[in-house]
C-alpha cells in the first residue's frame, strides 16, 4: 500500500472517531439537562422556536416565583395574551416580550440588551435540550459576566430527535471554534 493511502486512511479514521466521540459527549450533554431549575431566580428567559419552551417556561412559574419573563424571538404581532392565555399562574409576573431576534444570535443580543438596561446579572434559561449548549456559548460569548441556570425542556426522545442533535451538534461545534478564536 502506498504510504500516502495510508497516512490518509489514518487521518480519515481518526478524524471520524473524533467526530463519534465529540458527538457523543454533545448528545449525553443534551439529554443531561436538567428540565426542572431547583434554584430561585427571579428572571426566567425563553428562547421560541420548539412548541414546548414557553408552556416549560410557564410550568416553571410555581416553583422559581419570577419577577420576570423574558421571551426572546417573538413573532412581531403576538401579544402576550397570545401566549398565555387566560392563566391565573401568571397574574404577579411581568412578561416581556423581544421581537427583534429570528436566531440564536439574535437571541443573546436581545436578551443581552434587556439584562444590560436591566441590569440583571442572573437568568434561568429555558430551551429546549438540545439548543441548551449552543445558546449558553452564544450568551457568554456576548456577556461573559451573565449567569446562567440552564432550564431545559425535554424533547421526545426519537429518531427526530437524533436528527435534531445531528444538526444542532454541528451549529455548536461552529459556535465553540468562533468563540476559540475570538469571533463575535
Amino acid at each position: 500500500m502506498d504510504k500516502q493511502v495510508k497516512y490518509l486512511l489514518i487521518f480519515l479514521s481518526g478524524t471520524i472517531i473524533v467526530w463519534c466521540f465529540s458527538f457523543f459527549l454533545f448528545f449525553y450533554d443534551a439529554i443531561s439537562f436538567r428540565n426542572v431549575s431547583d434554584e430561585q431566580c427571579d428572571n426566567i428567559v425563553v428562547l421560541t422556536g420548539d412548541k414546548n419552551r414557553i408552556p416549560h417556561a410557564l410550568n416553571n412559574i410555581r416553583r422559581n416565583k419570577p419577577e420576570n419573563i423574558f421571551i426572546s424571538g417573538v413573532y412581531t404581532k403576538t401579544r402576550i395574551k397570545d401566549i398565555i392565555g387566560d392563566s391565573k399562574i401568571t397574574k404577579n409576573v411581568n412578561f416581556i416580550l423581544g421581537k427583534q431576534a429570528t436566531n440564536t444570535f439574535e437571541n443573546a443580543e436581545e436578551i443581552n440588551n434587556w439584562v444590560r438596561s436591566n441590569k440583571i446579572n442572573r437568568i434561568i434559561l429555558v430551551t429546549s435540550d438540545y439548543h441548551m449548549r449552543r445558546s449558553i456559548l452564544v450568551l457568554h460569548n456576548i456577556n461573559k459576566n451573565l449567569e446562567i441556570i440552564p432550564c431545559a425542556s425535554k424533547s421526545q426522545f426519537d429518531f427526530h430527535f437524533f436528527i435534531i442533535c445531528l444538526k444542532e451538534f454541528h451549529k455548536t461545534v461552529y459556535v465553540f471554534c468562533k468563540n476559540l478564536v475570538g469571533l463575535k
